[in-house]
């Protein structure tokens, strides 16, 4: 069956668009992008469900058509006024869990409160999973959020299809209670009392909680910390320490014959990567399932058959495009590895196959795919529908792995992406935030943004970069506006000498870490570009409370690496042109970074622009936060950087 799916697939693939000239895509659709945020399709294959908004700037609709008939009607199911819909999964053949989110004010600030619902698809009726008040909330404002039925799916437990695992907050300030919580009734236990000393907890295919995470602010640790069962202690089994760096994570509980191994992923010393193994969290003892020499393990692949619950059939690791999956189980490796085939130059991610194997739900992504789910049913293969019907291919620019060596010789990599045209082309250096993150070489829809308007687009994975190895993540430690930034400019600097690149018309674009590198690059005498944008950066690094992770512990395991240059202490340095963009309700950056750079920019005469969003967080979420913001970007490149 898969060979015959297979073959068909390839013949389709082959029927697709050629490169031609790109056309220019307006701002508005730029604003606007990913129309369709999930699909999904029921364990036995009849139904598919899927979250998609049918008219510019509007919500996300909930919506149902059959798998035997892909071009019949859509069914619209209606939800509660007031909630929007973010996620969804099918928990078995009938009930669809549905993650929304509801809309508050709160001292005149929008605040966005998750609520988690299940749709029964024959009764098409719905049954909240989160226990909601009866009273007037405004009568007790300390238990507001129960009220609300304020809570979030925790896990889907897949041994167990009738029941959700759901964090329940039930008062305001304190830690989710988590709640075995049956899919048709609502009906539910007690699994875990929450609490302020734990983070990142880890339930296993029970639905117990055997893992979680705690700082030790005295060692600066991050302590992983397991139990055999609900009623025993927790003991340390592993740790993030921040004098060694040696890493740490525990993935999960996934044999039940072995209900005291664990899947981690960790160091071993003196090794670069980061391997994946059993442990027995009893006797701390380990065996090594996977590594790679050059790079590092990442997770599990868990199978996509709904009766192999969370079996393992492969693990995930990084390479220098990205992540790269290897399967230890024949039937999805041979499956996976002719999917690749067919389509190359994409990412193949299987999501669902059915019981008789007949069925597949899988979805593509790659430099110009921004995101397509595929149906192979029965011998046939079909495209479902793309992330971005406003995004054709023809309008999408390839993209490509660069490879070159620092100023102080160490190895460096990065993504371009070239637009249509002879080079030497314009070109937009723009870095990752984090910094603890990384690039990969795939769909970026902010390099494609530029890239349509005729100028290339170079990510760099700088050192500190995560994935890339322990030497390479621990490189950055303190290097910020340094080593960092040397490591932007000598990439571009590559790509001058390949003729990518023109040198005259250079331009710098950056968010968070990458806004800060922006003002760095601001600060640097003789700067080599013409013009730099920096969105949600950060321009005092003595005042990041806690460094900018998004974990609250790994924010204070992170805090003592960042030193460096202190871009706001030689703002009056800079000469270049500056657009300035950030949220006024940002607290991973907050917004004083901005306003105090604008201050000291002006008043050193430098030629600013400066937008602040109203009610916008670290990064934009809407079409009217994205409408404040991108028309200005592309005016300040097509008219500061002599593109």
């Amino acid at each position: 069956m898969i060979r015959k799916l297979l073959v068909l697939l390839a013949f389709a693939m082959s029927c697709g668009a050629s490169w031609a000239q790109p056309q220019e895509i307006e701002v508005e659709v730029w604003a606007d992008t990913d129309q369709v945020t999930a699909v999904d399709m029921s364990p036995n294959a009849e139904r598919i469900a899927m979250l998609m908004r049918r008219s510019q700037a509007g919500d996300p609709e909930l919506l149902l058509f059959d798998a035997d008939d892909l071009g019949g009607s859509l069914q619209a199911i209606a939800v509660e006024e007031g909630l929007t819909p973010t996620s969804l999964f099918w928990a078995n053949d009938r009930y669809l869990i549905v993650s929304m989110i509801v809309e508050l004010s709160q001292a005149g600030r929008p605040v966005f409160l998750p609520r988690v619902l299940s749709f029964d698809v024959e009764e098409q009726s719905w049954r909240s999973m989160v226990r909601i008040g009866g009273r007037d909330i405004r009568s007790n404002a300390s238990n507001m959020m129960a009220q609300l039925g304020v809570g979030r799916v925790q896990s889907r437990l897949i041994d167990d299809p009738d029941h959700i695992l759901v964090a329940h907050t039930e008062e305001r300030g304190q830690s989710p209670n988590l709640y075995r919580t049956n899919v048709a009734t609502g009906a539910r236990e007690l699994v875990f009392r929450g609490n302020s000393r734990f983070d990142g907890l880890i339930v296993d295919r029970q639905g117990e909680v055997r893992g979680a995470t705690e700082y030790d602010v005295s060692a600066n640790r991050v302590i992983t910390l397991a139990r055999t069962g609900p009623e025993d202690d927790w003991r340390e089994i592993g740790a993030l320490d921040a004098s060694n760096r040696d890493r740490f994570d525990l993935l999960g509980f996934y044999d039940p014959e072995r209900p005291n191994t664990a899947l981690i992923s960790a160091d071993e010393p003196g090794e670069n990567t980061i391997g994946i193994y059993e442990q027995d969290i009893t006797t701390g003892e380990r065996e090594l399932l996977f590594r790679t020499p050059d790079y590092d393990a990442v997770n599990a692949i868990l199978s996509p058959r709904a009766s192999d619950g969370s079996r393992v059939v492969g693990y995930r690791y990084a390479d220098l495009e990205g992540i790269q999956q290897y399967y230890i189980d024949e039937e999805f490796g041979g499956l996976h590895a002719g999917l690749t085939q067919a389509f190359p130059g994409r990412s193949v991610q299987i999501l669902r196959y059915s019981e008789d194997g007949g069925t597949v739900l899988l979805y593509t992504s790659g430099p110009q795919d921004p995101g397509t789910w595929y149906l192979l049913r029965d011998g046939r293969v079909a495209r479902l529908i793309g992330r971005n019907a406003d995004l054709p291919p023809e309008a999408l620019s390839p993209s490509y792995l660069v490879e070159y060596e620092a100023r102080d010789g160490m190895p460096m990599s990065g993504y371009v992406t070239v637009p249509e045209g002879e080079g030497p082309h314009p070109l937009i250096a723009m870095p990752h935030g984090g910094p603890w993150v990384r690039d990969y070489l795939g769909y970026d829809e902010w390099a494609q943004m530029l890239a349509n308007r005729g100028w290339a687009v170079f990510q760099p994975n700088y050192r500190g970069s995560r994935m890339l190895g322990k030497a390479h993540w621990i490189a950055g430690d303190r290097q910020w506006g340094l080593s960092m930034q040397d490591d932007v400019e000598d990439g571009v600097q590559a790509l001058i000498q390949e003729g990518i690149a023109d040198p005259d018309k250079l331009g710098f674009f950056g968010w968070s870490y990458g806004g800060y590198s922006a003002f760095a690059a601001a600060t640097r005498p003789n700067s080599q570009f013409n013009c730099i944008a920096s969105g949600a950066g950060v321009a005092d690094i003595r005042r990041i409370r806690g460094g900018l992770s998004g974990s609250r512990f790994l924010r204070e395991f992170q805090q003592p690496t960042i030193d460096g240059v202190n871009p706001i202490e030689l703002v009056d340095q800079v000469e270049r042109p500056m657009f300035i963009v950030h949220g006024d309700y940002d607290t991973t950056v907050p917004v004083e970074h901005s306003r105090r750079w604008v201050s000291g920019a002006e008043a050193a005469g430098v030629d600013i622009s400066y937008v602040e969003i109203e009610d916008m967080g670290h990064s934009p979420r809407t079409f009217e936060d994205n409408m404040q913001w991108l028309p200005g970007l592309f005016e300040f490149f097509e008219t500061k950087c002599g593109f």
